[in-house]
């Protein structure tokens, strides 16, 4: 018998939710096999097979299990499997618990509510109605994981850097139009993020410092690349997927990834890898009601950039004619240990400089 144990699959979280079983109970499985996905705060994750054999579950979907917890056994074609007092994975949430629709999983996710809590409804099978009806009779709604991480990191944030926040203006007529174009010419959703996110990478070789990575109070760990996180919340909570090595990207290139991200985050089904090892974030703020939104630096890196909403504003240009234009405030949020104003002007000045010119941004000019 082999045992099917948890790893550890990131340092935010001290445990985790088994979502599913991707082979059946007492099915038969090859060694690297897929046999359950299992969720973090942030990322769902892929759980293999050890070895050979015969999968006995231990753990009830929607389980709780930590970091070294087995939720489960392989063992030989033939062999008995591992009584619970062996040993074996028991207690609350296993295999012994009420059986759980796939709505109720749904919504158990959408409001963070722990398998644990469904011995109060006394059912034998649990439907989403039955989990709605377990919420409001506590008057609560307890936080997803998605958003308990969010809070973590928050509070980590403001608790550790004192941070600092710069805005500049920038005309964007000239990038909405060139996005338009890629539009037709490329058949993808690209816009302003899109440039933006470009040009911010693209500054990355002039202004290195801001994609540092803070090691201990008067040092930091210089970057060979810009890893951008991009803000993305659609509904089920706030994600940061990374885009590696976006200093080496085209607008195209930004696009595609972003536009990947975007798919992604409709089910929440990203992975560790897609929200891991940023160096920078890009806070992305569409609504044209937001003229500005003061972001928090996330901890292990130096800055967040925000993107305002478009709005348009009526100047009067050198001939003494007024004419309109549109405009997004862009701010950066900085750990004034290591980054000063000076510093962040002159990098959200690179930026606007970049948007002004999109066609040599998108070529790489």
């Amino acid at each position: 018998m082999t045992e099917l144990r948890v790893p550890k699959l990131n340092n935010n979280d001290d445990e985790y939710t088994l979502v599913e079983w991707v082979v059946g109970d007492g099915k038969p499985v090859t060694a690297d096999e897929v046999v359950a996905t299992v969720e973090t705060s942030k990322a769902a994750e892929d759980l293999l097979a050890p070895v050979d054999g015969v999968l006995w579950h231990g753990l009830a979907p929607m389980g709780v299990c930590r970091p070294g917890d087995v939720i489960g056994e392989v063992v030989a074609p033939g062999a008995a499997r591992s009584a619970p007092d062996a040993g074996g994975p028991a207690g609350p949430g296993t295999a012994a618990g009420p059986v759980i629709t796939a709505p109720a999983r749904e919504l158990m996710a959408e409001l963070g509510v722990d398998a644990e809590r469904l011995r109060e409804l006394d059912v034998k099978i649990v439907r989403r109605e039955d989990v709605r009806r377990l919420v409001e009779a506590r008057g609560l709604h307890r936080l997803s994981p998605v958003q308990q991480a969010v809070a973590r990191a928050v509070t980590e944030s403001h608790r550790t850097v004192p941070a600092a926040y710069t805005v500049v203006q920038v005309p964007v007529d000239a990038a909405l139009s060139r996005a338009g174009v890629l539009r037709r010419e490329l058949r993808k959703l690209i816009g302003l993020p899109e440039f933006v996110i470009t040009a911010v990478a693209r500054s990355f070789a002039a202004f290195p410092l801001p994609f540092a990575t803070p090691v201990r109070d008067g040092e930091v760990r210089a970057a060979t690349a810009a890893h951008i996180g991009v803000t993305m919340d659609v509904g089920r909570g706030l994600h940061v997927p990374v885009i590696a090595d976006a200093s080496g990207l085209d607008v195209a290139g930004v696009a595609e990834a972003v536009g990947r991200f975007r798919r992604t985050a409709v089910s929440g089904a990203f992975r560790e890898s897609e929200l891991s090892g940023g160096n920078l974030t890009v806070a992305l703020h569409n609504d044209s009601d937001v003229v500005l939104a003061v972001p928090f630096v996330f901890p292990g890196t130096l800055c967040t950039l925000a993107v305002a909403g478009p709005r348009e504003e009526l100047v009067r240009d050198a001939a003494g004619e007024v004419h309109s234009r549109t405009i997004v405030n862009l701010g950066l949020a900085y750990d004034h240990r290591f980054v000063n104003g000076r510093d962040a002007a002159m990098l959200l000045q690179h930026v606007k400089d970049l948007l002004g010119d999109p066609v040599a941004l998108e070529r790489g000019v």
